[in-house]
């Protein structure tokens, strides 16, 4: 996503236009997609991991958390309409798709947090991943206060509400809050991991006892 941000910043103002038209510019359809594609599957892949390790995840927050993996697909399925309205069905699929990115992971955040919170080994993860997920709550807030004007199209709001010209600075502060979530998991997955993996090799290197 930082590669689409910074080569195609001619062609898709990155303070103003949602990621979705990417997909629009030459070859930035393959790399949007791919890069959708890949975080469904590193978001599928933490949860299993932490689930291997008889982490307890709570049900809330794996709904939440698969219903971003279906949402992220489904923004990849099927494109937004390059117009200022949506007339495919493709276009609407995307929008409502879109739309549940920005709170599916930051509600799943807050009820994974609350559940590593009471786990030993995830407290301070807990309180990160909470953070980071009221800090998505916020920014996911703010986007949809900057499309009202699109939303409410027959309504004329003062300048000083409307804020189109950042929407798309929002968008992209919001998804990096998101992947900071996604990172902060995985990074504290794989400390974990290294640690139960090693821990039997120190035991068997361990000195022998005799009486």
């Amino acid at each position: 996503m930082t590669y689409l941000n910074v080569h195609f910043a001619d062609e898709v103002d990155p303070l103003s236009r949602a990621v979705s038209y990417y997909v629009f510019v030459e070859r930035g359809a393959e790399t949007f997609d791919a890069a959708l594609f890949a975080v469904a599957m590193a978001t599928a892949t933490i949860l299993v991991g932490m689930a291997q390790l008889r982490v307890r995840l709570g049900a809330r927050a794996v709904v939440g958390f698969g219903a971003w993996c279906v949402a992220l697909v489904l923004c990849a399925v099927f494109p937004t309409d390059n117009s200022p309205r949506i007339e495919t069905a493709s276009g609407w699929i995307h929008q409502f798709a879109g739309a549940s990115l920005f709170v599916t992971l930051p509600l799943a955040g807050l009820a994974l947090a609350r559940a590593l919170g009471t786990q030993p080994g995830w407290a301070d993860t807990a309180r990160v991943l909470r953070g980071l997920a009221l800090g998505g709550v916020v920014l996911a807030l703010a986007y949809l206060a900057a499309r009202l004007p699109d939303l409410l199209a027959w309504w004329e709001f003062p300048g000083v509400l409307d804020w189109r010209a950042v929407s798309g600075l929002i968008q992209r502060g919001l998804f990096t809050l998101e992947l900071a979530m996604l990172l902060v998991l995985a990074v504290r997955l794989l400390v974990v991991s290294w640690t139960a993996i090693r821990a039997p090799r120190r035991t068997a290197d361990g000195p022998v006892l005799t009486s």
